[in-house]
């Protein structure tokens, strides 16, 4: 069976005790999901107290999971491409913001959307490396998995296989107007919402699937709930698309959406 989380963004305790009350984590907290497959839409870091303990369980689940017959699988967020960034161009200045004489380096900007200098000392080879190698996209039973409502993925490529292949090199390049290109465009969203489903249909026509799920945008700040009531995926365009953001980092108690067998 299927299951797809929603951004974590640091935030390592309420995903232990999402995973534990979901029944894919034990006390000690080792995989007790047998065969079934756990999937993450992305940002695993920033706003949270701490981003690299969330990729180091993610990383030793991913071991287990696999042992056990089942799967942990992770996408790429743009949250974890911009702590790459302030990683590897630390005091860069960015490109786009320089062009518009205004001088931004690519640590600036992480520490703006919510970096936390603690996740960024502890980084570390493997880290970079797991994060690095991320895939931007997955079909997973006739769902495609996304991390943003966006439809910059298609600047990329006109396939899912050439869009994970053209994100991949850009995070395992030195190209900085790439990097910065790119995380100008991940910040993107509302895409299916402001399209419809004729948007939805042409985009999923393209990249395959029958409905597409995505985090990225909170679903609180859509409904008008504070994030304490989201217990549940927001669905919309008649049953095509289902957003997973359910904000960890504002308090949500989280949940795990089954896609099916």
């Amino acid at each position: 069976m299927h299951y797809v989380v929603g951004d974590i963004h640091g935030c390592l305790q309420p995903l232990i005790r999402l995973l534990q009350r979901e029944g894919f984590l034990g006390e000690g907290l080792e995989w007790i999901g047998g065969q079934s497959q756990l999937w993450f839409l992305g940002d695993y870091t920033d706003r949270g107290p701490d981003g690299v303990g969330v990729i180091e369980l993610l990383m030793r689940l991913e071991l287990e999971a696999s042992a056990a017959g089942g799967a942990v699988h992770a996408l790429l967020g743009n949250h974890d491409l911009m702590l790459l960034a302030a990683h590897h161009f630390t005091d860069t200045e960015i490109p786009s913001f320089k062009r518009q004489g205004q001088s931004v380096t690519f640590h600036q900007i992480w520490k703006q959307v919510g970096g936390q200098a603690r996740d960024l000392e502890r980084l570390n080879e493997a880290h970079i490396e797991w994060l690095s190698n991320r895939p931007a996209l997955a079909l997973v039973e006739n769902t495609l998995l996304m991390h943003a409502d966006s439809l910059f993925y298609l600047e990329w490529g006109d396939s899912l296989e050439q869009i994970n292949r053209s994100l991949y090199d850009v995070l395992h390049s030195d190209r900085v107007e790439a990097w910065d290109h790119l995380a100008e465009q991940f910040a993107s969203r509302f895409a299916f919402l402001e399209g419809g489903t004729a948007l939805t249909e042409e985009f999923l026509g393209q990249l395959g699937g029958h409905r597409l799920v995505h985090g990225h945008t909170p679903i609180y700040s859509l409904i008008g709930y504070p994030p304490q009531r989201v217990f549940y995926p927001l669905e919309y365009n008649d049953g095509l698309c289902f957003n997973v953001d359910h904000a960890l980092w504002r308090g949500g108690p989280g949940f795990t959406f089954h896609l099916g067998p």
